[in-house]
């Protein structure tokens, strides 16, 4: 035998052979530290974000903005956007507290929000900026504060134009006062939420999300404010009510269209547009109710005329939606046009426009492109005038259902659409 073929030389190649395996399996069966537990996110509050270009600033002021937040949890975050603004946007301070009354805050749940660990936060032009968690328990349909202080000058480009609930101002950093007392300051963007986009929460007894889509008459033109009276609001407490786990989040825009931006910049950018972000973006969203198309009618003079939209045009815009939400596995929803013979805005109506939306509601109640069909034309409707907004539910301008015609639009949901909701995994 040669010293090569000796046994004690085959055993040390044999072992060097296997001695780096032997040490890749022991590197690969280290024991790594256990990765933390990702909260699951459940949208409770949403704003969709609007462009508004009159130029409006503030400087050393807090504006404690009040929330209504659809689902309750153990902590939260806070979505803040500078989506139309030209130059980054710094906030010094934001908190959040439980509502008390009014202005005031229940001190003992007063938290500091912060981002990254840190107490300012800077947010790019375009972009969101969105809150570490912050331990607070929080009731389903229940009031927030959310409290937000700018040092320096800041340009008023990013907000929603329709204040569901109420906001209150001070002049310097107030962000932890237990009272705002006295009238908000006129800031120069009359009833609107800067900045503010979003209310998340985690550890909640909702499961997922249903997002309402739409235009002024989801975000509550003319209702009264502070009251939860959208129909959206009404569908929330019915559905925690029926002990159906799903939040219910707001993302209409006043005045807006599917296929065209607003005529005026804060009714936003066309619906088909902002659909991926004001509804497949949302965290956990698992459907998506549609009622838009009123103002592709009303903003038009009509066939001829610049940015007509026909019946068949609105048909095919919500099948587009209906497509891409479930392409990403959302159900959605449609519902009928609601009327509006006889509105007060200019121009808005006519027989031909009344003509195209008859047709539209034709097409939707016997489609199947959608996972189900909410009548609120006929949940507001007077049955003696036909195309006519019973007088009840009128805000008295004949087009915007007021606040027990949104109740009446919310209790037309049968709640056993959303049965399913009960099978999902928490």
């Amino acid at each position: 035998m040669r010293y090569n073929d000796s046994p004690f030389q085959l055993s040390v190649t044999r072992m060097s052979f296997f001695r780096p395996v032997a040490l890749a399996l022991a590197v690969t069966c280290i024991a790594l530290p256990a990765a933390a537990e990702t909260p699951k996110w459940i949208p409770a509050w949403y704003a969709a974000p609007e462009p508004d270009y009159a130029d409006a600033k503030l400087t050393d002021m807090t504006l404690r903005q009040i929330v209504r937040v659809s689902a309750g949890g153990t902590s939260v975050r806070i979505r803040l956007s500078n989506a139309y603004g030209k130059t980054p946007l710094k906030l010094d301070e934001v908190r959040v507290a439980r509502r008390d009354t009014g202005s005031r805050i229940d001190t003992a749940s007063d938290r500091a929000v912060t981002f990254n660990g840190f107490g300012e936060v800077m947010i790019a032009p375009g972009a969101y900026a969105v809150s570490d968690p912050i331990d607070l328990d929080v009731a389903d349909n229940s009031d927030l504060a959310v409290s937000l202080y700018a040092s320096g000058t800041v340009p008023l480009t990013t907000l929603h134009d329709i204040q569901r609930a109420v906001m209150f101002t001070a002049k310097g950093r107030q962000t932890s006062a237990a009272d705002i007392p006295g009238p908000a300051a006129d800031i120069g963007i009359g009833a609107s939420f800067p900045w503010l986009a979003g209310v998340d929460v985690s550890n909640s007894k909702s499961r997922a999300a249903v997002i309402a889509f739409g235009d002024s008459i989801t975000d509550g033109f003319g209702i009264a404010q502070d009251q939860g009276a959208t129909w959206p609001d009404v569908l929330s407490r019915r559905l925690d009510d029926a002990g159906i786990p799903l939040s219910v989040v707001n993302a209409a825009i006043s005045g807006n269209r599917i296929w065209h931006h607003g005529n005026w910049s804060r009714f936003g950018e066309a619906a088909l547009a902002r659909f991926d972000r004001d509804v497949l973006a949302q965290p956990n969203a698992a459907a998506v109710i549609v009622l838009i198309g009123i103002n592709d009618l009303g903003h038009a003079a009509g066939p001829g005329h610049d940015q007509y939209v026909s019946a068949q045009d609105i048909m095919a815009g919500l099948s587009q939606m209906a497509d891409r939400a479930h392409s990403k596995g959302l159900r959605i929803y449609v519902a009928t046009l609601t009327p509006f013979k006889d509105t007060v805005f200019k121009d808005y109506y006519s027989d031909a426009k009344e003509t195209e939306r008859l047709a539209v509601n034709a097409w939707i109640r016997q489609q199947t492109v959608f996972d189900g069909v909410f009548d609120f034309d006929k949940a507001v409707e007077d049955p003696s005038r036909p195309g006519y907004l019973l007088p009840d539910f009128d805000v008295s301008d004949h087009l915007h259902p007021d606040t027990e015609g949104g109740a009446a639009m919310a209790k037309a949901i049968p709640l056993d659409s959303f049965k399913w909701a009960k099978k999902l995994k928490r």
